[in-house]
């Protein structure tokens, strides 16, 4: 539903602002470096033509071997090989790249750091994301339930260290004066009735600072085209008739353009010069 551009689109309007801005896709098939015409990697890198704009795409395979080697590291000093090797074996399972993501997010996240104004993440598709943002809940809920293994999370041991950080991680995405969640859609029923189901999803997660954009919002640039106007009416319906939740969220509505959001002309002509 054009969600990378919507973050670009705002990551620019900010640092146009003057505004220090890191952009973060936590997405495995991120096109960040297309849209803004560089390669990303693991670290910030400088969007060209930009001056408080950087950028960076989170690598999975990157992050859960660094991951790896920072809980096995905090592992006790008396550790037994033994031990060492149940850990490795542990943190060997597909699913330590998504907590090793979360890892390098949450880090970002609950940072005090003076470097940026603004941190914007671009997050995956919706059922990714929500498994990704209540990982919090579910590493603190298993720490104080468990004292033993720790399965593809890691050594219980090694997991205890990272509990403050986890828990940081969580305040700052449940504080309204830190994170705000935008919710992505289209002027479509069944994209509106998915971003309901998100934003509820969220909402028990203690996510609540939530605004709306509709983007794509055909308009018919001609009375006389019946065509035209039937799909202007139809994605206008849609909206009218959107659930009560989502309807209740601050939106802004962004208008469909006849071009590729390619560039940062592009990108910046996407809210228009109003916005």
């Amino acid at each position: 539903v054009g969600k990378t551009s919507i973050a670009c689109a705002t990551a620019l309007t900010l640092a146009d602002q003057g505004r220090r801005v890191l952009l973060v896709s936590t997405d495995p098939a991120s096109n960040l470096d297309e849209m803004l015409g560089v390669a990303l990697g693991d670290v910030p890198t400088p969007v060209p033509g930009v001056p408080t704009l950087s950028a960076m795409n989170i690598d999975p395979d990157a992050a859960a071997e660094a991951y790896r080697g920072r809980v096995l590291g905090q592992m006790p000093s008396d550790s037994t090989a033994g031990d060492l090797a149940t850990g490795r074996e542990q943190l060997s399972r597909a699913c330590t790249t998504e907590i090793a993501a979360f890892d390098e997010f949450a880090s970002l996240l609950a940072a005090d750091s003076t470097e940026w104004d603004d941190v914007i993440f671009d997050t995956a598709p919706t059922g990714h994301t929500i498994r990704l943002l209540s990982l919090p809940r579910a590493w603190t809920g298993f720490l104080e339930g468990n004292d033993r293994g720790a399965s593809c999370l890691g050594p219980h041991s090694g997991l205890k260290m990272q509990e403050a950080r986890f828990r940081a991680a969580l305040d700052a995405l449940s504080d309204p004066k830190r994170t705000t969640i935008l919710l992505v859609t289209r002027p479509d029923r069944a994209a509106l009735r998915e971003a309901a189901r998100t934003a509820g999803e969220l909402q028990a997660l203690g996510l609540g600072n939530q605004r709306l954009i509709v983007n794509a919002v055909f308009h018919a640039s001609r009375a006389e085209d019946a065509v035209a106007r039937a799909l202007e009416q139809q994605g206008q319906q849609a909206l009218a008739e959107m659930p009560a939740p989502l309807a209740a969220l601050p939106r802004d509505e962004v208008p469909l353009h006849g071009f590729d959001m390619v560039g940062l002309d592009a990108l910046r002509a996407l809210f228009g010069k109003d916005h």
